[in-house]
């Protein structure tokens, strides 16, 4: 088991956890590394329908990048830390696993940019986010600048941008950036684990595509190839499983399940 990050399944349910409650789980290139490859062997391991990503301590989800690190980097060394951390967020974002943040704490910076890569966000309610690289004229470095304004459109996004001012849980939920309202810490990773397993009894197949469909735009060749995804998977030995369940009141038995 790597020392910096944790893996451990229930079920078909991988939680992954930042293993620096020392330093708020800040990302150093290790860390990113660690999650790049642990997010390599989801996509490989048909036993695994969710994951859920977690920070370790009461704190935080992740304050952002390691300082220690960042400090006195030439623009050279600073491309290669943004290049791995751009490949971090996008194994995650780009996963055919369902991914979940469970945010308990401060979800800062390239924490707050990890957070907006998952698939779903649940957190508590004394969590806090932000990113703060405005104040010290920097810009978000992992994707943030593209995917917070995906997530919750330009008018809020811009002004948590340009100000790098933090907002808490509510007002978090109430720009769109939480998948439901905060809850009390202690409900959280209960909260989590639910909705990872009700997602991992769905069809790995199907759930793929529907990812993969919805990064898409709304355009037309967007609505076009989700529409031929959609087609796949009714059409699918899952998707034909899934429907008849369905209609006959049971279980689905979907094959990548584990016998």
């Amino acid at each position: 088991m790597d020392t910096l990050i944790q893996a451990a399944r229930t079920g078909r349910v991988l939680t992954i956890t930042l293993n620096r409650p020392h330093q708020l789980n800040a990302l150093n290139t290790e860390v990113l590394q660690l999650l790049d490859d642990q997010m390599r062997r989801v996509e490989s391991d048909p036993k695994i329908g969710c994951v859920i990503v977690k920070g370790a301590g009461d704190r935080a989800f992740s304050a952002g990048a390691d300082l220690d690190e960042i400090r006195d980097l030439s623009i050279v060394e600073a491309q290669a830390f943004i290049r791995q951390g751009h490949r971090t967020m996008s194994a995650i974002a780009d996963s055919p696993v369902p991914v979940i943040a469970a945010v308990d704490g401060y979800a800062l910076g390239g924490g707050f940019e990890l957070m907006l890569a998952c698939h779903i966000t649940l957190a508590s309610d004394r969590s806090s986010f932000g990113l703060p690289e405005a104040r010290i004229g920097c810009i978000p470095g992992f994707g943030g600048t593209q995917r917070l304004t995906a997530s919750v459109g330009k008018p809020v996004a811009n002004l948590l941008l340009l100000t790098g001012e933090r907002i808490d849980a509510t007002r978090a939920w109430e720009a769109g950036l939480l998948s439901v309202p905060p809850c009390p810490p202690d409900l959280l990773m209960a909260e989590a684990q639910r909705v990872a397993t009700l997602i991992a009894s769905g069809s790995r197949t199907g759930l793929a595509n529907l990812l993969d469909a919805s990064r898409r735009s709304v355009t037309p060749p967007a609505l076009a190839h989700e529409a031929a995804l959609a087609a796949i998977s009714i059409a699918s030995a899952d998707g034909q499983e899934g429907i008849a369940a369905f209609a006959e009141r049971r279980p689905p038995i979907f094959h990548d399940e584990p016998s």
